[in-house]
């Protein structure tokens, strides 16, 4: 890590931190929504092996345990993972 960022860098001290934490908000993000997200590239496998009401169901399934408009996010994300 230290030779990337000295040689993006000259002071690696003045770069920016590798890792940086990840607000349950964008988790979800990360998990449930958009391109990209564990559950479409799930959903993108699953396609080519289910009939299409099997998969729209499993969909709108899915869509009913999205914790993102939830009080206490962090607690709906491990619920809707379960």
């Amino acid at each position: 890590v230290r030779y990337v960022l000295r040689s993006v860098f000259d002071d690696p001290s003045k770069a920016p931190p590798p890792m940086q934490k990840v607000s349950p908000e964008d988790l979800v993000s990360l998990l449930w929504k958009g391109e990209g997200s564990l559950v479409e590239e799930l959903l993108q496998c699953m396609a080519p092996h289910l009939d299409s009401d099997v998969l729209n169901e499993l969909k709108s399934k899915i869509r009913a345990r999205d914790p993102t408009g939830s009080d206490d996010v962090k607690r709906e994300l491990r619920r809707s993972l379960l």
